[in-house]
């Protein structure tokens, strides 16, 4: 009894890397490693973001392009409250999405339409577009669903 505890008293007292067997890890590549030792320090956390459409398809063909709005966006008179905290993804382009009822929406000149989803491109500089869309053009570009969704 007392030659296992001295066995397993010496696998302990070595260090975690005199465990390993010799070709257990793979060497390390010329020049070290390039990787941070840690993540960037924010002040906040970053909140949590949605994908609310993919589509295949170009966004310049999703909707309606809105020139006053995008001139509103272009002096962040008409802007998104949070940046790309929802987001609509065409093509692999990613534009912001805001909700014309309000929902992450900075409207203070009440110019939405209730019932449209605005799409932002460039949407935290002066070069802003505005896209609108209805409910009914999601369900149209959604050709991501899968086989056994239905439309109405």
């Amino acid at each position: 009894m007392i030659l296992g505890a001295l066995g397993a008293g010496a696998a302990w007292a070595k260090g975690p890397l005199d465990r390993t067997e010799p070709g257990h890890m793979p060497p390390v590549p010329p020049g070290g490693y390039d990787l941070p030792l840690s993540p960037p320090v924010v002040q906040f956390p970053l909140p949590p973001q949605w994908v609310m459409i993919r589509s295949t398809q170009d966004w310049r063909h999703a909707g309606t392009f809105e020139k006053e709005l995008s001139k509103a966006c272009a002096s962040r008179q008409f802007r998104e409250q949070m940046p790309l905290r929802y987001r609509a993804i065409f093509k692999g382009e990613v534009l912001g999405v805001a909700f014309g009822h309000g929902l992450n929406l900075h409207d203070p000149k009440k110019q939405a339409n209730r019932r449209l989803i605005y799409l932002f491109r460039n949407g935290d500089s002066t070069g802003c577009t505005i896209v609108s869309i209805t409910n009914e053009d999601v369900r149209v570009l959604n050709d991501a669903q899968p086989a056994g969704a239905t439309k109405r």
